[in-house]
């Protein structure tokens, strides 16, 4: 089979729609199947224009294996992490996604029965292979059958709101941000439960996001749901990315957290139950978050950015939670795996309980000024680190090689340069006690990475 390598990525399978074929998709559901030795599986997508097309093909493929599909349909990736993760005689799962991708782009999740993510690079290997029938791998002779689209979004909205009291939020006044994804299939129906107050926007799917980009990790996206937070005089906003795997938080006074701030939040949460548990972190996240986690009695374990790394972690360490700066939250109660709804529900236990508005609950978490994470395009990557290198180095109080180069400098500034696994380009954070040290600090590692 004719592919193109470059959509078999470490998370997931990504790329043009032309690129994400249904052989692919068919191909890579067989592949599944032999390397999980799986007997049942679930199938999920979103609502892109190819998904149905490429669920279809998967299906097939794995019918052709002999196995079982539980076909979900329509599904947030929160869903599915639970469809997977919490059904026993469920074996692995497939969803067609290409998450917060623009509308050009489709992909394709695999994950074990645990919801581990099964890498796409390791199915690149495995797309011109020919899989043996299914009684030779001791199933009965044949094609599986399928289950059929089981409707499970209620018994997931029981898992999330386990012992919590549903009528104590009534009246929070929130805006929710849908972004045009998949959020609005379990969001509406969490909100409904809590009775709260919600303003939509962008509630219905749609494959061509024609508002805007739903990645609430970038500050653009999020200018509509800050203007109805102070329009509508709401408690706080809610941002979605375009699979529901990510959540961002808006405060009343229109401010976004970044996604170490909210960990920071979700920290004190878990912490108060699991005094002295570990929280997965990374070098990209603030020392307002770490200094959050030590101080309600947790450590640390910083491991390099990504997805996957840190669902792994989770399972490796035992930690009690782990997230990203992109806004994935992974939860030890929801299998390691993200859940935006569960992440809802414990911000708005820790809102609720302190009786602050958002605003003050967050400003402790906003004493140093980030620059947030800056994209630049250079020639040679690792000719412009070896400039970082040679200048910053050697007097920095800290140095960390784990994903990137960290360099802290006594407790003035530090900044992270770190490249990019797929293209010509450097990301540059940089956190300082004053917004002009930032500044200064930004231009000057981002003249030297351009020189």
């Amino acid at each position: 089979m004719e592919v193109a390598a470059h959509i078999f990525k470490k998370n997931d399978i990504r790329g043009l729609l032309a690129e994400v074929t249904p052989e692919i998709a068919k191909q890579t559901a067989m592949a599944m199947v032999a390397i999980t030795d799986a007997k049942k599986v679930v199938v999920g997508r979103d609502m892109r224009s190819t998904s149905e097309e490429l669920a279809k093909a998967a299906i097939e493929g794995a019918l052709l294996m002999g196995v079982d599909v539980v076909d979900i349909g329509l599904c947030t990736t929160s869903m599915f992490n639970f469809a997977v993760s919490s059904q026993i005689d469920v074996d692995a799962g497939l969803m067609v996604t290409a998450s917060h991708n623009p509308a050009e782009y489709n992909g394709i999740k695999v994950a074990w029965s645990n919801g581990l993510p099964i890498p796409g690079t390791d199915f690149l290997p495995l797309m011109d292979e020919i899989y043996e029938p299914a009684e030779k791998r001791g199933l009965p002779a044949g094609r599986g059958q399928e289950v059929g689209n089981r409707e499970f979004v209620d018994e997931y909205l029981d898992f999330c709101l386990a012992g919590v009291d549903e009528k104590s939020f009534a009246g929070t006044k929130v805006v929710i941000d849908y972004g045009n994804g998949m959020g609005a299939l379990s969001v509406r129906r969490l909100c409904s439960r809590l009775r709260l107050e919600v303003i939509e926007l962008y509630a219905e799917p749609d494959a061509r996001f024609p508002n805007h980009e739903a990645n609430p990790a970038k500050e653009e996206t999020l200018a509509a749901v800050k203007a109805a937070v102070i329009r509508e005089r709401a408690d706080f906003g809610i941002a979605l990315d375009g699979d529901a795997d990510r959540v961002a938080f808006i405060d009343n006074e229109g401010v976004n957290l970044r996604g170490d701030q909210t960990l920071a939040l979700l920290a004190e949460v878990a912490l108060q139950k699991n005094p002295g548990a570990k929280v997965i972190v990374a070098p990209n996240q603030s020392w307002a978050m770490h200094d959050v986690i030590k101080q309600a009695g947790g450590e640390c374990v910083e491991v390099a950015v990504g997805r996957t790394t840190v669902i792994r972690a989770m399972y490796d360490s035992g930690a009690i939670l782990g997230g990203e700066l992109s806004s994935h939250f992974m939860f030890a109660e929801a299998h390691n795996l993200e859940s935006v709804d569960l992440a809802i529900v414990k911000i708005l236990q820790l809102w609720k309980a302190s009786g602050m508005l958002f605003a003050d609950l967050a400003r402790p978490l906003r004493v140093m000024m980030n620059s947030s994470e800056v994209n630049i395009e250079v020639e040679d990557k690792v000719v412009a680190l070896a400039r970082i290198e040679e200048k910053f180095v050697a007097t920095a109080t800290l140095v960390n090689r784990l994903d990137g180069i960290r360099c802290e400098h006594g407790r003035d500034w530090w900044f992270l340069v770190r490249a990019s696994n797929t293209e010509p380009i450097l990301r540059l954070i940089v956190e300082a006690k004053t917004e002009e040290l930032m500044v200064a600090k930004r231009d000057e590692l981002t003249a030297l990475i351009k020189a």
